[in-house]
């Protein structure tokens, strides 16, 4: 309450998110040790260590409000499903490369995965990029059955370039945010005008 600092755990090497689960259970994603640290929210300690496959760099980390935990290994391609209470893997998902984060909806019976860094578009090596031709992407996943319901791809910019606006595609994308009702979520990135250039425009 006073934003006072109440205590520093030591975990894995480059700590890089952290999810709250029902029993209190604080799960930290280290990526370049790639392991998951249980913290104990109620004393502030470190309850164990999960090991990961060796260089797959575990990066986002949701928990649903049932105790299902998934972790996106951006290295290893995969969406891994874990139960906070046993914390074994119960579930795993191919999702390919370059992905980071993962948000789930209330119920938790959908979860959202953000693709880190845009796939090119068709032409992008050329003096032509076809900017509606592709973009960024959010994969929808069905939780229960570790399944790929849609990618989804987010739609270029065509406004003038200005001080406050411009041309480009979604990139960099960052965790999904979903509303309370599960009707929309929000999904923060920033914008590569990759049609911009003497050899283009």
């Amino acid at each position: 309450a006073t934003g006072a600092k109440l205590a520093e755990i030591a975990v894995g090497s480059a700590p890089r998110t952290l999810a709250l689960a029902p029993n209190g259970m604080v799960w930290a994603a280290n990526k370049q040790s790639a392991t998951i640290s249980v913290i104990d929210g109620a004393t502030m300690t470190l309850n164990r260590t999960l090991t990961l496959p060796r260089g797959s760099q575990p990066f986002g980390v949701a928990i649903s409000g049932s105790g299902t935990a998934l972790v996106v290994l951006e290295a290893g391609g995969q969406l891994l499903r874990f139960d906070t209470a046993g914390y074994a893997q119960t579930g795993s998902l191919a999702i390919g490369a370059k992905a980071r984060h993962v948000s789930i909806d209330g119920d938790g019976s959908t979860a959202y995965v953000t693709r880190f860094i845009t796939p090119p578009v068709p032409g992008e090596s050329t003096a032509a990029p076809q900017t509606a031709a592709g973009g960024a992407e959010v994969l929808t996943v069905a939780t229960a059955a570790m399944s790929l319901v849609r990618t989804t791809t987010l739609a270029a910019s065509d406004r003038p370039d200005a001080e406050n606006q411009g041309r480009g595609i979604p990139n960099y994308l960052g965790a999904a945010v979903v509303s309370p009702d599960g009707r929309a979520a929000w999904v923060p990135s920033k914008l590569d005008n990759i049609a911009r250039g003497m050899g283009r425009d």
